[in-house]
């Protein structure tokens, strides 16, 4: 039966605030006071959302939240689990995990995955430890418009070898969830289905990935990903956040409509917790100019930044040019005409969702450490932060691999080439240089004994003597290149192997998670290569956050 192994990596993958948050909660307490690690932390902040989400108007948003994600789900597919999710949703006293990630080509890299189990893990921790509802939340980050980070997917291939599917164009500072999705999609898909054919097991999972791309209507980029979410992660109760669906942007109309007049203040309080953050040795994660009052407008198509001017709220170029009172006002006519930045989008999510605590990389726990302050802003306290869980998975060859080199992954992290080379080195200590030398020097002094000695028998000797010792040379030179031959073959066959597993394991000389996708396991395993991570995420021993080593045996 196939499964993983767990095991240390022995790599410090990631910042020095999330190990600390992760290992050591306890020095972060003046940015993280709700950290999820600390178990009584989960009880005061239920305590106090429960609370503020038992008032009338959010009793309200809950209703209008459950109907929304109800039909959102209900049109693409409803799976049994997250029927039951939506119903527990519905109680009075139900909290949410709540994760996210942009809306990545192919799923996004590997650590998309590790986010969504990782929320669906930390809730059925969190309602067991609580006994309330605690349902996992998916914020699909449909309103980026960061083509870099959702245009490309990287990967290693079958050999190891870095693999980079990509669109074409630049994205025009349109968000991901108005990005039609493009024909090449379909090309890309096939390129990674001919890279990894799909087993008998994995073909239900390849065509899921292909029915997305033949579903009637318009379809963008952002539902592509949500559709593949769904699919994968939809059977263990995961629901979807689509924050660009417009009974869901209606929700946030009065956290748009107050960003303006609470922004100077916010940009102050971010300000000075970053600088307490150098202070304490961590970097911070956000650098906002001074004027940003936290909103994008869409403007001819484009999502563009609003700043504070002269007592006007205006986009930079002046195109857009608005009173403060203006914003309200359009908020509240049509809430999808305004989108929120990284700073205020954490205040929708707590304003639109009962969040108990927000789960993320080392990206989101570098800037939420800043937003403690801004939460009183509105009447709100912060949400609890937790890590989520990561690692790198070691398919059979590659933990031979290892094995063969006596290495620990983070050796093929570190200094690859050198793996390789003490491994080639040790395999053959034979120095063949200096054996055939030797062997040479021996051959011309015994053949010119000989050549002495018998000179005196006869005179033809000598000459007989060096034909035969130019005869035995040549026996030699044909040693030599054999051992020689031998040697490279041993030496390439021992060089592909490593090469091969640095390449999965760390796919362009970075961390796989990062790097690598999942679909090239789940087209080989299928679904049960994802329900046995699940099953390894949630025996990991330890702190949540840490960085793993998973031995997939077959």
């Amino acid at each position: 039966m196939a499964a993983f192994g767990l095991d240390a990596t022995g790599i410090e993958a990631y910042p020095a605030l999330y190990r600390d948050l992760t290992e050591r909660p306890e020095r972060v307490d003046a940015f993280f006071p709700l950290a999820p690690g600390q178990r009584a932390a989960w009880t005061r902040r239920a305590t106090s959302a429960q609370a503020a989400w038992a008032e009338a108007p959010a009793l309200q948003r809950r209703r209008a939240l459950v109907a929304a994600l109800t039909t959102y789900h209900d049109g693409v597919g409803m799976q049994p689990a997250q029927r039951r999710s939506l119903e527990a949703l519905g109680r009075q006293d139900a909290l949410v995990v709540v994760t996210g990630q942009q809306a990545g080509l192919l799923g996004g890299p590997l650590y998309t995955a590790y986010k969504a189990l990782g929320a669906i893990i930390r809730a059925a921790e969190a309602a067991e430890h609580l006994g309330c509802p605690v349902v996992p939340v998916f914020w699909v980050a449909s309103e980026d418009h960061d083509w870099s980070e959702v245009s490309h997917a990287q990967f290693a291939g079958p050999g190891g070898a870095l693999e980079r599917l990509g669109l074409d164009g630049d994205g025009g500072f349109r968000s991901a969830g108005h990005i039609p999705l493009p024909p090449e999609a379909r090309r890309l898909t096939g390129r990674l289905t001919t890279l990894f054919p799909p087993s008998g097991e994995g073909a239900a999972v390849a065509e899921h990935l292909l029915a997305g791309l033949r579903r009637p209507g318009r379809q963008t980029l952002a539902d592509w990903f949500a559709w593949q979410l769904h699919g994968l992660l939809g059977p263990l109760g995961l629901l979807l956040y689509d924050p660009m669906q417009p009974a869901l942007r209606a929700l946030a109309t009065p956290v748009f409509a107050g960003a303006p007049s609470r922004a100077a203040a916010a940009n102050a309080r971010i300000h000075a917790t970053g600088e307490r953050l150098q202070a304490a040795g961590y970097q911070p994660g956000l650098d906002l100019e001074e004027d940003h009052v936290h909103l994008f407008v869409y403007h001819q198509g484009r999502r563009v930044a609003l700043h504070a001017a002269g007592g006007r709220i205006r986009t930079k170029d002046g195109e857009v040019d608005l009173a403060t009172a203006e914003v309200a006002r359009l908020a509240a006519e049509d809430p999808t005409a305004f989108s929120p930045n990284v700073a205020l989008r954490p205040i929708v999510q707590d304003f639109t969702l009962p969040v108990l605590c927000q789960l993320g990389g080392p990206g989101e726990v570098a800037y939420l450490a800043q937003l403690g302050g801004v939460f009183p802003l509105w009447d709100r306290e912060a949400p609890g932060v937790t890590p989520r869980p990561g690692g790198t998975v070691a398919l059979p060859a590659d933990t031979e691999g290892l094995r063969l080199a006596d290495a620990q992954p983070a050796d093929l992290l570190d200094d690859p080439q050198g793996v390789i080379d003490r491994t080639v080195a040790a395999r053959c200590p034979v120095d063949i240089d200096a054996v055939f030398a030797q062997e040479r020097s021996a051959l011309e002094a015994r053949y010119a004994g000989l050549r002495a000695a018998l000179a005196g028998v006869g005179a033809a000797l000598p000459a007989i003597v060096d034909g035969n010792a130019a005869r035995v040379r040549f026996q030699v030179d044909y040693l030599e290149r054999k051992a020689r031959q031998h040697r490279r073959r041993a030496q390439s066959e021992v060089t592909a192997v490593l090469r091969a597993a640095s390449g999965r394991l760390f796919p362009g000389g970075a961390l796989q998670e990062r790097n690598s996708l999942l679909y090239p396991y789940l087209f080989t395993y299928g679904p049960a290569f994802l329900r046995e991570l699940h099953v390894a995420l949630a025996a990991a021993p330890g702190p949540f956050g840490r960085h793993w080593l998973f031995s997939w045996s077959d």
